[in-house]
């Protein structure tokens, strides 16, 4: 699940999971949600632990985007892997939301 791990004011950094796929989606979507209608406006997404997103996940990080830039937010992908980093930008995400890649250790973790 989307584990809050900072909250203050209109900012939140939330851990994914491992897995952001069909399975993970629906829940994750909705609790994103719910952050934005509760007034988050800058959402940082925590991908250390993220090891695999398919075409839902994308398309929710994507919804949360429209939402947050919708009411003058942001969202930031921080701690990406080098695999989904690469994906990322494939999809020409990088363009329109902040992504960093994750630091070296932290992809070795992953591994």
């Amino acid at each position: 699940m989307l584990r809050v791990t900072e909250r203050a004011g209109d900012r939140v950094v939330a851990e994914l999971p491992e897995d952001v796929d069909l399975h993970s989606t629906p829940g994750l979507r909705a609790l994103g949600d719910r952050m934005i209608d509760e007034g988050c406006r800058h959402l940082t997404l925590d991908c250390s632990r993220t090891l695999y997103l398919d075409s839902t996940g994308i398309s929710a990080i994507v919804a949360w985007y429209q939402r947050l830039d919708a009411v003058g937010g942001s969202l930031t992908l921080s701690e990406v892997n080098e695999h989904l980093y690469s994906l990322l930008t494939r999809l020409g995400l990088h363009t329109a939301i902040t992504i960093t890649p994750g630091t070296a250790a932290s992809d070795k973790q992953g591994s």
